[in-house]
């Protein structure tokens, strides 16, 4: 399996006490399966971290997955299945073909338990003081979790990832990472995201916590305090989603702030559309500059005024979601 390293995905959780938690958590209502009470506490501490209003339930078990869950974006459809022991690798796959795995850390052959709100549990399954779990989310994304039950629990948990051919990790600027493949000349496609990561300790304060890139995985670092109250729950979030980002050159700039308001969608269809390698998203490029042209005109003036570049983000359906300046 070719696996490319960063990403962030897991999270870890401290308590007073398994009572304390269980006390003011939300229920988690997981399955009598082969993780009984333990599976159905270590749900609800997480459930209690991070909520489940964004969580998607999957489908029945199935002998190679505790649950698949089928979630929707702009790109359209994200499937996310969860392993059917935690040793297995957690997978997001996307209608266009292009898939994200992961493994989980130090993961044995724990069977996962899958609860009513999406969450699926593996108890112990990165030793006896730190629990798994994986949450589809309906943004067509994954949480992987890490539980920290108490202060013997590891700190350092690695997640290995296999990306999308001809792509890699380039770091987003807020502690996460972009997963970007290069399409030709002034054209990167952003295919996912690991969002920064995150870790809670009981009470629900931050912990501080960190990634670094290893070979060929993500390693996320968690740092409790001597405040820090157990369990802490930490989570990297890989999310699969297409994006495009065509970046124009001063030279391009100034030709299309010359260009007058009646054909400024024809030339920049030409310079900027055609640079799209999927169908649908160069076919929509051009209506969504027809409906944009005053506001991307006008940006590309205010830019050659200022000696800058431009940058425009475009999903997969064609839709300019995003523009900027920026120095070059």
């Amino acid at each position: 399996m070719r696996r490319s390293g960063g990403s962030g995905v897991l999270a870890g959780i401290s308590a007073l006490s398994a009572a304390a938690v269980l006390a003011t958590a939300v229920p988690a209502h997981a399955g009598t399966g082969s993780g009984g009470a333990p599976a159905e506490r270590a749900a609800t501490v997480v459930e209690h971290a991070t909520g489940v209003a964004d969580l998607v339930p999957g489908t029945a078990p199935a002998p190679d997955a505790a649950a698949k869950a089928v979630t929707g974006t702009a790109a359209g459809q994200v499937t996310v299945t969860a392993p059917a022991e935690a040793g297995g690798l957690v997978e997001l796959s996307a209608a266009d073909g292009s898939r994200v795995r992961l493994g989980l850390p130090e993961a044995e052959g724990v069977a996962g338990v899958a609860t009513g709100s999406g969450t699926v549990v593996y108890p112990g399954a990165g030793g006896e003081d730190v629990d798994l779990a994986v949450q589809p989310t309906t943004d067509g994304g994954a949480r992987a979790l890490v539980t920290l039950k108490d202060r013997s629990a590891a700190r350092v948990h690695r997640f290995d990832l296999d990306l999308p051919e001809g792509s890699q990790l380039a770091p987003d600027g807020t502690g996460g990472y972009l997963i970007v493949r290069e399409e030709g000349p002034g054209a990167t496609a952003v295919l996912g995201a690991i969002d920064a990561p995150w870790a809670k300790d009981a009470r629900g304060k931050a912990v501080r916590t960190a990634y670094r890139l290893e070979g060929d995985g993500l390693v996320q670092t968690v740092s409790p305090d001597a405040g820090t109250v157990f369990p802490v729950v930490a989570d990297p979030k890989v999310s699969l989603g297409w994006s495009i980002y065509l970046r124009f050159g001063k030279a391009e700039v100034k030709k299309l702030a010359g260009t007058s308001v009646y054909h400024f969608a024809a030339v920049a269809t030409v310079m900027a559309c055609a640079k799209i390698p999927n169908a649908v998203a160069a076919a929509g490029c051009g209506a969504a500059l027809t409906a944009q042209m005053a506001s991307l005109r006008s940006q590309m003036q205010d830019a050659a005024k200022a000696n800058q570049c431009v940058e425009w983000k475009v999903s997969y359906v064609g839709v300019i979601t995003g523009w900027k300046r920026y120095k070059c």
